[in-house]
């Protein structure tokens, strides 16, 4: 089925009484399935056509696609690939239509202690505060994080921003005994490690 079918079939549970094909389409115009499920749904319920219902339903379908990443997530005892967290880091920023960061604690082990996405960016740009990364890995009691942030744009080449703030969050990290275990770049459909690629 094509996207525009599969959310008109959502939008039918929510909106039973009436064509809801155009709206499906106009929803998906510039964006993607997973671009418009990832929406907050107070941003959801400013497009016409979209009650509070529907606006939860939509919301509720991602939120249900990231629990099940997590789900089986958990199951491992050990992380031994960080890129094996590539589902859950584009279950949870990936699919963006704005620039977002995330982490993943790690212990000495490699065993996951805790996750955490960090505030919205724009379409093009976010911030990442060093502080309030290293106060989360502190208080999970983590040796090492996983950092991602998404490219909306699709792109898989770090900015020179992107190469600076690796740079920074490294030897902040080794100050304070928390290794920075990689940094990936997740979009839509791929992802890049600043480690594999020789960026750190």
């Amino acid at each position: 089925m094509a996207p525009y079918e599969l959310l008109e079939l959502l939008l039918c549970q929510a909106i039973p009484r009436g064509d809801v094909k155009p709206l499906a389409r106009r929803l998906l115009q510039g964006s993607s399935l997973g671009g418009v499920l990832s929406r907050p749904p107070s941003q959801l319920v400013l497009e016409p056509g979209i009650g509070p219902h529907a606006a939860c339903l939509l919301a509720l379908c991602a939120r249900v696609h990231r629990e099940l990443v997590s789900e089986r997530e958990s199951q491992w005892e050990v992380c031994r690939d960080p890129e094996l967290l590539v589902p859950w880091f584009r279950a949870n920023i990936g699919l963006s239509e704005q620039e977002r960061f995330a982490a993943v604690f790690l212990d000495q082990q490699g065993r996951i202690l805790g996750r955490k996405v960090f505030d919205t960016g724009s379409r093009t740009r976010t911030v990442l505060y060093a502080r309030e990364l290293f106060d989360a890995a502190l208080r999970a009691k983590a040796t090492g994080v996983v950092l991602a942030h998404n490219h909306p744009g699709g792109a898989l080449v770090p900015s020179l921003q992107d190469r600076e703030l690796t740079k920074r969050v490294r030897l902040l990290g080794e100050s304070l005994e928390v290794t920075l275990v990689d940094h990936l770049i997740v979009t839509r459909t791929g992802h890049v490690s600043f480690c594999q690629s020789g960026w750190m």
